[in-house]
């Protein structure tokens, strides 16, 4: 009896208490998952965790936190996928937790906060922030946390509260270059708001905490020629040329239809917005300012969409302020009880697509290969194994360095060859630069007759500038490997035994995309 009247005393409540109990729970699901799913690394996550085993202030593509974070669990825990997932499924209950915390905090209602945090879970992109370790799980933290520190910043107006908004806004920057959007938000949103803060030195303070917490990052940017601002400034279009009104057309359609896709649980309220009177429940300050901040990044990408393609988790990390206050809005409103069904069911299809990989083998194709976002995700292992297997074999068990076209394949073989060893990327014009790049080929290596297992995804025969670079002279073996998922071929790779390395004249320019 005293058991259960504790049990029930701490669901009641809507403490810190009940909600602690929920993303536990939460937490100990995904982890199975993680362990038991079979889903190998993305390659992003992949490549990240190979940055852990080079600790630098920055890298090509990003600053350097997720690097940090990886080397910290798996220097613990071991070379492992779960170990690597456990730091997006602790950073996803963190989001659940600073959810809570910032919704009680600001609406002193313990019930509402927790609906709200609980309330993240029909939603596709907080399961994958908190399943995938990428760098968007810490764009969503720094930006979540930097835009509930710099409001109460606006509020307090007084030192520390605009020292601590600068200083989550320091680590959100080590990140991910995509807080960078704070600070014109910021500085526009003062200026039509509340334009006497600027001023006032506390404004400044933040900017001033912020980038110098930031500064390693342009250090090392300044010692590498600015690769990663020229690799922001190419993926925001910079030098690209209007594409034509078709071709902006499909960018635009492909840009808004994914961002709907990404919110679909939530598109209920758009036929019950005037009907439940949800535009009362934003009329808050605090609510048109996450408005606010929305709408300024949502029309940053719009511009942004004239002029390339525009991928579905490149806005998740200013959404979620917005999926706090619109929960919100459909709790408040009494929507929720009228569309508990459709959330349910919503819910229900989300954990399916989730959970599918695991029995697509004993019960079917629940969903079609071809739209499956996890065949890509299948057999990465599979290969390494093949590789180091076959290439020994035709060795004669000797050492061999592994070498790909393309980083993707090259950070996957060295997670899941057996003794992860370093791999390395072939440097040629047709592909953008990336971290192996920076790092480079070491002199030893084409200096010796290494044999090198060269791994591709199509045939070498097909592209010209690589066939030029290692002649066929090098190649003395040759086979294919294919991935199968659902009963079908999703992949075939092509491996090439070669010699030694391919000799790569560094007075040659290779690269005009970063």
């Amino acid at each position: 009896m005293k058991h259960n009247y504790l049990k029930a005393k701490l669901l009641n409540n809507f403490g810190w208490g009940a909600i602690l109990l929920v993303h536990l729970v939460v937490i100990l699901l995904r982890l199975l998952y993680a362990v038991k799913a079979g889903v190998d690394l993305d390659p992003e996550e992949a490549q990240y965790w190979l940055w852990s085993k080079h600790p630098d202030w920055s890298y090509y593509s990003k600053p350097p936190l997720i690097a940090y974070i990886n080397g910290f669990t798996t220097g613990i825990l071991g070379n492992y996928a779960w170990a690597v997932r456990l730091n997006a499924i602790l950073l996803g209950s963190l989001i659940g937790l600073l959810v809570y915390h910032i919704t009680r905090d600001l609406y002193k209602r313990p019930k509402l906060a927790f609906v709200v945090s609980v309330g993240l879970l029909l939603l596709p992109g907080f399961h994958y922030i908190s399943l995938f370790f990428t760098t968007d799980v810490l764009a969503v933290l720094g930006w979540l946390l930097t835009t509930y520190l710099f409001w109460k910043a606006i509020k307090k107006d007084s030192f520390n509260s605009w020292a601590l908004a600068g200083v989550f806004f320091g680590i959100g920057l080590l990140g991910k270059y995509t807080l960078l959007y704070f600070i014109p938000f910021s500085f526009l949103y003062l200026l039509f708001t509340n334009r006497r803060l600027l001023k006032k030195s506390g404004y400044y303070l933040f900017l001033f905490t912020g980038i110098f917490i930031f500064l390693p990052v342009i250090i090392w940017n300044l010692k590498h020629g600015m690769l990663g601002v020229l690799h922001v400034a190419h993926l925001a279009g910079a030098a690209n040329e209007f594409p034509g009104w078709n071709k902006v057309l499909a960018y635009q359609t492909e840009f808004f239809g994914g961002q709907l896709l990404l919110n679909l649980p939530l598109l209920c309220i758009l036929f019950f917005w005037k009907k439940y009177g949800l535009h009362e429940y934003l009329k808050g300050d605090f609510e048109r300012y996450v408005l606010s901040g929305i709408l300024f990044v949502v029309l940053s990408f719009t511009f942004l969409a004239f002029f390339k393609r525009i991928r579905i988790n490149w806005l998740l990390f200013s959404y979620f302020p917005l999926y706090l206050i619109l929960l919100k809005a459909i709790w408040q409103s009494g929507l929720f009880r009228r569309v508990k069904v459709y959330m349910s069911i919503s819910f229900l299809l989300l954990v399916g697509l989730i959970i599918q990989p695991i029995f697509a083998t004993q019960r079917g194709k629940v969903i079609p290969v071809k739209v499956d976002p996890f065949s890509k995700l299948i057999g990465w292992q599979h290969l390494a194994e093949f590789i180091d297997r076959d290439i020994r074999k035709q060795t004669g068990n000797k050492d061999f360095v592994i070498l790909s076209d393309k980083y993707q394949v090259a950070a996957q073989l060295s997670f899941y060859t057996p003794g992860q060893p370093t791999t390395y990327c072939l440097p040629y014009s047709n592909r953008r630069m990336n971290q192996y790049d920076v790092w480079g080929i070491p002199e030893d290596l084409t200096n010796h007759n290494k044999p090198v297992a060269f791994v591709k995804d199509f045939p070498l025969e097909d592209d010209e500038e690589q066939h030029e670079l290692i002649n066929s002279g090098n190649v003395v073996y040759n086979t294919t490997f294919s991935i199968n998922y659902k009963g079908e071929k999703v992949k075939t790779y092509y491996i090439y035994l070669l010699e030694k390395m391919p000799v790569i004249s560094k007075e040659q320019t290779l690269f005009v995309r970063y």
